[in-house]
Formats: structure tokens, C-alpha cells, sequence
């Protein structure tokens, strides 16, 4: 069963307490390499996706965010290079999934077991038709949907991409840009219940990211969010998620 967001988002209620929910169901080998999926170079998904890895870092991990040159123009995205805490940004310079999947094989297998490590990896969408390429990428994916975007041609090409190469992916879905538990929920729960009807799988829910003013002043100075504004909701919210993608990434290694 998805994980329940009133269950994780603690966060927006002070009154929901205790850790984060269990690990979503491990199925197989799952290294702790993430693809993200992206339609564009959104620079509010490149944002989000390096201040995850600058959370993931700040929990004690090695963290490295990957990309091809397609994704790293806009200038949310981290030059090349140690950022923050350790962060590791890697720009591939090279737009091919196999390219890029065997930079981020090459770089979680040095990392981890032997060290605590998490590996995202922004995949461009046009890559999904090239699935036997990107296999490494495919494994575990994240998709970063927006509310009105639960149901859009882009979640559903990728999902649909996903599915179609395996059945055993874990697909973890992040709502971003939200306001409240509720328009959160109500997203990831059409977005699960659609892909459980149409495709046969089953979506784990990774939390919810909040697109804020914080998150903008991060785009334009480049400063992590969890630096520079470590109580702001949009921090917590990033933290959480963090949380959640270790657990389930360390669990997988462990088992």
C-alpha cells in the first residue's frame, strides 16, 4: 500500500508526531541510485533536487547530484564540483542514458556499501524511450509532480515509460509546490490510484516539497535552503524527504 502523507508530513501539523513511515517494499537489487525524470531543465526541480542533496549530505551521507548538459543551463543547477556539506554536483557531458547511468553506477557502487550514499540522477524524459539504456536509472525513479500536474502528459509518459520496462521499479512520487497536507494528498492519491488502475503499479508516496520564497532565494544565491534558513518549513520538508529516500536506500543496501 502507498505510504499514507498524513502519516510523514509532519511538519505542516505539530500534532502528528513520531518517525517517518516504514520503508517502502524493497524488490530486488535496489542500489541507492535515484533517476528523476525531467520533462525540461525546470529550474524549480534542478533547485529542489540539489538541496535534497545538500539535506541528504547535512544526515550524514555522500550525496551526488548527476545531470547532462541538456538539464545544467538554467542557473539553479550547481556548477561541477563539491558544494555544501560535501555535495557532490557531476555534470555528464554527454545527453546519451547510458552515459549517464554508468557515471552514476561508477559513482554509488565507490560510495556505498562501504559508506552511507544516495545518487540522483536528473533524467531527461526524451531518455525514457531508451529504457534498455538507462536500466540502472529505472530501477528506482522519483517523480517531482506538481498538484495540477498529477495527471499531466509528462507524469503519465514517464510513468507509463517505467512501467512498461518493469514491473519491479520502485516509483516514488514527491508533490511539490503545495500549501497543505490536503491538496498534497489528494494529488498523490489520484496520481496512485490512476496508475494502479491503468498500469498495474504501485506508487510509494516520498512526502511533499514546498515551493517557497525560500526556495527562491536559494535559485538566486545559491545557498541551500537547510543553510541559510534551517527552520523554515520548506527545511523541514526537505529534511523529511531526505529521511525517507536514505531509509529506503540504506535498507535496500543492508537487506
Amino acid at each position: 500500500m502507498p505510504r499514507e502523507l498524513g502519516d510523514v508530513l509532519h511538519f505542516f501539523a505539530p500534532e502528528l508526531t513520531g518517525n517517518v513511515a516504514a520503508s517502502a517494499d524493497r524488490r530486488g537489487e535496489v542500489l541507492p541510485l535515484i533517476g528523476v525524470p525531467f520533462a525540461n531543465a525546470d529550474p524549480v526541480c534542478g533547485a529542489l533536487l540539489w538541496n535534497l542533496a545538500v539535506e541528504a549530505a547535512r544526515q550524514g551521507a555522500r550525496a551526488a547530484l548527476l545531470a547532462p548538459r541538456s538539464l545544467c543551463a538554467t542557473p539553479a543547477w550547481p556548477l561541477p564540483g563539491r558544494g555544501p556539506l560535501g555535495a557532490l554536483a557531476i555534470r555528464v557531458d554527454a545527453d546519451e542514458p547510458g552515459e549517464l547511468a554508468r557515471r552514476a553506477e561508477e559513482w554509488v557502487r565507490a560510495a556505498a556499501p562501504r559508506d552511507r550514499g544516495l545518487a540522483l540522477a536528473a533524467l531527461p524524459a526524451a531518455c525514457l524511450s531508451k529504457a534498455a539504456d538507462a536500466e540502472a536509472l529505472l530501477r528506482w525513479t522519483l517523480l517531482l509532480v506538481r498538484p495540477h500536474e498529477a495527471e499531466a502528459r509528462d507524469t503519465w509518459t514517464a510513468l507509463e515509460a517505467i512501467a512498461t520496462h518493469s514491473r519491479d521499479a520502485r516509483i516514488g512520487v514527491t508533490v511539490f509546490g503545495v500549501r497543505s497536507i490536503a491538496e498534497a494528498r489528494d494529488c498523490f492519491d489520484r496520481l496512485a490510484a490512476a496508475a494502479e488502475q491503468r498500469l498495474g503499479c504501485t506508487l510509494v508516496s516520498y512526502g511533499l516539497l514546498v515551493d517557497d520564497v525560500h526556495l527562491s532565494r536559494s535559485i538566486v544565491t545559491g545557498r541551500p535552503i537547510a543553510l541559510a534558513s534551517a527552520h523554515a518549513t520548506s527545511a523541514r520538508a526537505l529534511a523529511d524527504v531526505a529521511a525517507m529516500l536514505l531509509g529506503d536506500a540504506h535498507g535496500a543496501v543492508d537487506d
